[in-house]
């Protein structure tokens, strides 16, 4: 943002983006003029689980083969075999370093703290068929934030940005156009 000199914005995340986005407002309150979460959540029940099992897939069979097991759980009912195959070449091309710290990242984050702490408005996105965020747990992001809106975008898995593009960008539309 300094590079670019914006000094306040609408911060944007979903799943890792979202835990950033919160991490970002702790640091930085004064920059955020919203948060906007999507398929995420303050602490994860089975996260040190899923990490373990991502980390060692990762290394035990690869990102190629790692990323077709997971884009069905990643994907909802009506993701189209477009979407699928870009996911998981998308998923495929990632570095593995680097993709273990960026689930160690997500997975291991207990942010309920500094969630609790949030005081700008707030929208929480997740889609009803998310099975590796579910709804309950944007619920509960949502008790934690006081200031925060939660909507629950039908048809959408944990991708709902991307399944359901029309539905997530009105939701965003919505949310901004209250800011103004």
């Amino acid at each position: 943002m300094d590079a670019l000199s914006i000094d306040r914005a609408h911060v944007c995340g979903l799943s890792l983006g979202g835990v950033i986005a919160i991490a970002m407002q702790t640091a930085a309150p004064s920059r955020c003029a919203s948060l906007i979460i999507a398929d995420s959540f303050a602490t994860h029940p089975d996260g040190p689980g899923i990490y373990d099992r991502s980390v060692a897939a990762s290394r035990i069979i690869g990102m190629r083969a790692l990323a077709e097991a997971r884009s069905g759980a990643l994907l909802g009912s009506a993701a189209s075999d477009e979407l699928r195959a870009q996911v998981i070449e998308t998923m495929a091309s990632i570095d593995p370093p680097a993709y273990r710290l960026g689930a160690a990242a997500v997975w291991l984050a207990d942010q309920r703290d500094r969630a609790e702490s949030i005081h700008a408005p707030t929208l929480i996105l997740v889609g009803d068929e998310d099975g590796i965020t579910p709804p309950a747990l944007s619920i509960e992001l949502g008790m934690l934030i006081g200031c925060s809106k939660i909507e629950i975008i039908g048809g959408a898995g944990h991708l709902s940005n991307a399944e359901q593009p029309e539905s997530f960008n009105s939701c965003v539309d919505r949310f901004l156009s209250d800011m103004e």
